[in-house]
């Protein structure tokens, strides 16, 4: 089932000419995604810093952990849901599935999508591979689960690759920029859209887990994620949104 594009970002998209033509090209937009990992408690902000901007995230939780110590709770994944953000799968217990057989995988990836459905108001169709690991067997399960795209860790190298294409070029096993970490600053980050915008456009997914001020290795600060916010809002006046993950594919 894919999400909906509402009227606004359909228009947006037709007025930047994505409306499902194959591979991003020398006229494609550039589009960022914002995605949070791992279902973090300190990632709840994230609403109050982006909605500022009128921006919205992809949030890829491991069920199995919410309400748990350290973790949002159920009652504030559906009001990130509500809030028009986007709530996505990873798991029930942050899982390596490349290292799983086929039952096992299959429990930990449809079992989290069940257990996630049953709490919000839209069934996920967005998924991402704990760690980043993946092999034919797991995007085959993501796919039978009922997802329409896996995303990994790695890819876009701003060498061979400057944005992942849309339509991805694997839409399980979609591309991104190094995740930022703590000492990853926002002028990097933003590289990483103006490389895709200098080379032809595409979709860049911005990976994050913890938002605190060095509270974890792979940390941004609230005070740098509402820096790159403020950054990113404007630029749709040149081509370049911030769209969820769903957004993005349903328009593929």
């Amino acid at each position: 089932m894919k999400r909906v594009l509402t009227t606004a970002v359909a228009l947006t998209f037709l007025a930047l000419g994505l409306t499902g033509a194959p591979a991003a090209h020398a006229t494609s937009p550039t589009v960022v995604t914002i995605g949070f990992d791992d279902g973090y408690a300190d990632q709840y902000q994230v609403m109050a810093i982006l909605g500022a901007y009128g921006l919205h995230a992809t949030f890829y939780i491991n069920s199995g952990f919410i309400n748990t110590a350290d973790h949002l709770r159920w009652r504030q994944v559906r009001r990130l849901e509500l809030g028009g953000n986007e709530i996505a799968g990873h798991t029930t217990y942050h899982s390596n599935v490349k290292k799983l057989k086929l039952a096992p995988a299959t429990e930990a990836i449809c079992g989290d999508r069940d257990a996630i459905t049953a709490k919000i108001v839209t069934p996920p169709v967005s998924f991402a591979y704990p760690f980043g690991s993946f092999n034919d067997r797991a995007k085959g399960v993501v796919a039978s689960c009922g997802y329409t795209s896996g995303r990994g860790v790695s890819g876009v190298d701003d060498r061979k690759a400057f944005a992942e294409t849309i339509p991805p070029l694997d839409p399980f096993a979609t591309r991104t920029p190094p995740n930022p970490k703590q000492g990853t600053t926002v002028a990097t980050i933003e590289s990483y859209v103006t490389a895709a915008e200098d080379n032809g456009g595409g979709w860049v997914q911005l990976v994050f887990h913890h938002v605190c001020d060095q509270c974890d290795a792979y940390s941004i600060t609230p005070a740098n994620l509402d820096e790159l916010a403020a950054w990113l809002a404007p630029r749709a006046a040149n081509g370049t949104v911030v769209m969820t993950t769903a957004q993005v594919m349903a328009s593929a």
